[in-house]
């Protein structure tokens, strides 16, 4: 894995051309899509990453790879950059790197908001506003489902965490009642 610094730098390069060419969102999707790709499927990863390999051999079954996928010239050009660099494994750290770029450019935080059970529509909607209140950004919400909270929502917003389910308030309770 390479640095977070040289992993901001990548990012903010590919930003400034997406900016550029009014594509920042829709290279961040991109983006994420082959970064979530390379990591369900190990043995790509791996491939890619071996240095034993070929270049040539790499390049080729990247290449099979991204045409299937049909992304814009700028991502599959940086893609290839960052192939030739030895730098694709890393693509989860420059894609981290990037969304964060572009949440910042557009005003915007991603909070990743935990529920025990499914969030309705009205319910994500409520609370998206609620959390452009407190933070006093746009919010776009990345809703996850882990029945192990029990109940209630933890929310994260960059590094602040704002936890009311159910399994925390219950460990505060048990908590209590064995300090007395």
């Amino acid at each position: 894995m390479i640095a977070g610094s040289i992993a901001r730098r990548y990012a903010r390069a590919l930003a400034d051309v997406a900016a550029a060419s009014n594509e920042l969102e829709v290279v961040r999707q991109e983006l994420r899509g082959v970064a979530d790709l390379l990591r369900d499927h190990g043995e790509f990863r791996r491939f890619l990453a071996n240095p034993s390999v070929l270049r040539r051999a790499k390049a080729q079954a990247f290449e099979e790879v991204v045409a299937r996928l049909t992304l814009r010239p700028l991502t599959s050009t940086f893609l290839r950059i960052l192939l030739e660099a030895g730098r694709l494994p890393a693509l989860e750290s420059v894609s981290g790197a990037y969304e964060a770029l572009v949440d910042e450019r557009l005003g915007r935080v991603k909070a990743v908001v935990t529920a025990a059970v499914p969030l309705p529509a009205d319910g994500q909607e409520r609370l998206r506003e609620r959390l452009e209140q407190v933070t006093g950004k746009r919010v776009y919400l990345e809703v996850q489902q882990d029945p192990s909270i029990l109940g209630g929502l933890v929310t994260q917003i960059g590094s602040l965490v704002y936890d009311g389910s159910l399994k925390t308030q219950l460990a505060r309770l048990r908590e209590q009642l064995v300090r007395g």
